[in-house]
């Protein structure tokens, strides 16, 4: 196999692998917004929305075999459970 087609071959899986953390990303963002806001039902489905991304994100690493992938996608997701948690008990203990 010549070295130009394993390169290209590697740089594929990431495409599909960091357009869906990267979907996850702004979505985490909106979720910011809503519960800023205190749109409970935009934040429910955007943390849905953004723990799916990075689960189809988890499965296409794994599927991909890409190196470095599936850690790459746990820490994200790990990173995102924290974030949602600590927004939604920054929220609760500003209720009066």
């Amino acid at each position: 196999m010549p070295i130009a087609m394993y390169i290209a071959g590697i740089g594929t899986g990431w495409w599909w692998v960091a357009g869906q953390l990267l979907a996850s990303a702004v979505i985490l963002v909106s979720v910011k917004q809503d519960i800023g806001l205190g749109t409970r039902v935009g934040a429910a489905l955007g943390i849905l929305m953004a723990t799916a991304f990075g689960i189809s994100a988890l499965i296409t690493a794994i599927h991909g075999n890409i190196r470095g992938g599936v850690a790459i996608c746990g820490v994200v997701l790990c990173l995102e459970a924290c974030l949602i948690l600590r927004w939604g008990l920054r929220r609760q203990s500003k209720r009066p």
